[in-house]
């Protein structure tokens, strides 16, 4: 997927334990991003592999290749960065509740891929553990914020002004600098201090890594969502939670220059029962719970025994390494790229894209079945829709769905009315020109039919097939079902020239009972009525203020003219 500078990206989510302005706990969502040049070294490269094994912790991981000569492991954070991360200190100022040890070692020497949470410093990838369990963490990222969704606005201020995006994070050096990315490091060969005062006294020098230099993240109030419940919220009823995201332009992105950025997303979800913040310490920015809490000091203990009615004694069901937890999702390699030549650089750009997986609801869980987000699209005349979408050809066998097992595609085909099931007629296009969504045939049989090569009409799939009507539906020639589609199709960035409601759907997967893929595009005015109206009676206002100073003006430089008279009796 490509997507073009400065246009509009709808996230979506939904987060099992509940968020937003919920009593019962403490949470945020963090949203990241992570880019790299396709001509970097592969030691730096942000990218996809060839298989799902983990990349290996040594130098030779990074540019390992597979049969085909293609770099075999996928990556995000760099080899230098779990280097870093392998051989620095655990913050040992944080909250551990009542546990005496992380990841089976004391305290005092874990390193950083230890947290509370895991206790088996489990590697996936070359993810920091700590880091990822922390925001805003305190040592170098290589992640850029692009928001942080909270529960409590009041932290904002803590959270952008300690973002990496404008704040520089400190590091310490123990030889001439960071562990690069070419070190055949497969262990903690040093231990380095996590704060300026034991570096220093350790001999070390304490280093400053550069901000990203862009701006602060925004940060908002999260939506709220109910826990154990991976369902729609509340903030717009009947869809996902989501963030819509301007995507970086070139001057944050040098990459783009030469259209090379490979780039991944990321989400971080934490979660803080109100126990693990009493009485009131979840204030990162003032009394965050810290390690004066551990121990026998902690406000929550393992299964812990309590009392209560003078007599009445209870076991709760209580595991200390989660009552306060971060989850995360990340995204495959997408590209970031500059505006096609002709779309000006104010223009606003809307990405319109496909979610969900083939199968019924049971068998996408947690995934959703297929659908266009966003579902209901408002535009303005001049706008551009970027259209564009990918599928897989290795969903689970015996999904339900139409078309060649295991593949989803989508195609894009305009519908006269939200309800309608069949695609809009010639006669009906013809005498609705005003609402025709594509200004010409040519564009809507490309968004039909996706571009596809070397297909039979029915009755040659017929007699191919023996009349086997099943063996039809499967036949990769059988372009009625989309079936010699590539996965991948990028309709371009699309100018909206006229107003109207437009509605579409995907003729694949449209069951109607079974599952519904439609969508709505409204695209209004420039200007709404009032708006003219406003700058109508403005215009008028100030081409009469205008002549009025111009007669004033007159007026002074000759006294003794009538318009002089005229302001004097005034």
């Amino acid at each position: 997927m490509t997507f073009y500078e400065g246009s509009l990206l709808t996230i979506e989510w939904t987060n099992q334990h509940g968020c937003g302005s919920n009593p019962k706990l403490s949470c945020n969502l963090v949203i990241q991003y992570m880019c790299s040049s396709s001509t970097d070294s592969p030691y730096l490269l942000v990218r996809d592999g060839t298989t799902t094994d983990t990349i290996t912790n040594n130098v030779g991981g990074p540019i390992a290749l597979d049969q085909n000569g293609n770099l075999l492991y996928g990556m995000h954070e760099s080899y230098a960065s779990y280097q870093n991360c392998l051989t620095r200190n655990r913050n040992m100022g944080l909250f551990i509740a009542d546990r005496a040890t992380v990841g089976g070692l004391t305290p005092g020497s874990a390193s950083s891929i230890f947290t509370r949470q895991n206790n088996n410093g489990q590697r996936f990838g070359y993810q920091c553990t700590e880091e990822r369990d922390y925001y805003p963490y305190w040592a170098p990222s290589q992640w850029v914020d692009i928001a942080i969704l909270t529960s409590s606005t009041s932290y904002c201020s803590f959270y952008q002004a300690n973002s990496q995006n404008v704040a520089q994070k400190g590091y310490c050096n123990p030889s001439t600098g960071p562990v690069t990315g070419m070190a055949a490091l497969t262990g903690p060969t040093v231990s380095a201090p996590n704060n300026p005062s034991d570096c220093t006294a350790g001999g070390f020098t304490w280093s400053q890594a550069p901000s990203h230099g862009v701006s602060a993240p925004d940060c908002l109030s999260v939506p709220w969502s109910r826990e154990n419940h991976l369902g729609n919220g509340v903030q717009q009823p009947g869809y996902a939670n989501n963030y819509n995201w301007t995507l970086p332009r070139s001057s944050d992105l040098p990459c783009m220059v030469n259209n090379s950025c490979n780039c991944a997303l990321r989400m971080r979800y934490n979660i803080s029962s109100v126990e693990a913040g009493y009485p009131n310490m979840n204030r990162p920015d003032t009394g965050f719970i810290d390690y004066t809490y551990n121990g026998k000091n902690s406000p929550i203990s393992q299964n812990q025994i309590v009392t209560f009615d003078s007599t009445v004694q209870m076991k709760l069901a209580i595991d200390t390494t989660q009552f306060g937890r971060t989850f995360e999702d990340r995204s495959y390699m997408f590209h970031i790229a500059q505006r096609p030549s002709g779309i000006s650089s104010i223009a606003r750009i809307f990405n319109l894209n496909v979610r969900g997986k083939r199968g019924n609801i049971v068998q996408v869980y947690p995934a959703t079945e297929y659908d266009y987000i966003p579902q209901m699209l408002y535009a303005r005349v001049g706008d551009y829709i970027h259209f564009q979408w990918t599928g897989c050809d290795t969903n689970p066998a015996g999904n339900a769905g139409e078309g060649s097992d295991q593949t989803d595609r989508s195609n894009l085909v305009q519908i006269s009315t939200p309800s309608a099931s069949k695609p809009a007629t010639d006669s009906w296009i013809a005498s609705n020109g005003g609402s025709v969504l594509f200004p010409n045939q040519a564009m809507r049989i490309r968004f039909a039919m996706l571009d596809q090569q070397n297909c039979l009409n029915y009755s040659q799939l017929l007699t191919k097939n023996n009349n086997n009507q099943g063996q039809v539906d499967q036949d990769v020639q059988n372009c009625m079902k989309l079936n010699a589609a590539s996965p991948y199709f990028n309709g371009g960035a699309v100018k909206m020239n006229t107003t109207g409601n437009f509605y579409y759907m995907n003729t694949r997967s449209h069951q109607f009972t079974n599952r519904d893929q439609k969508g709505s595009l409204f695209v209004q005015p420039l200007l709404p009525t009032w708006a003219v109206v406003v700058i109508v009676i403005g215009s008028v206002v100030f081409i009469a203020a205008a002549g009025v100073a111009g007669a004033m003006f007159y007026a002074k430089s000759h006294p003794h003219s009538q318009v002089a008279n005229l302001f004097s009796k005034m």
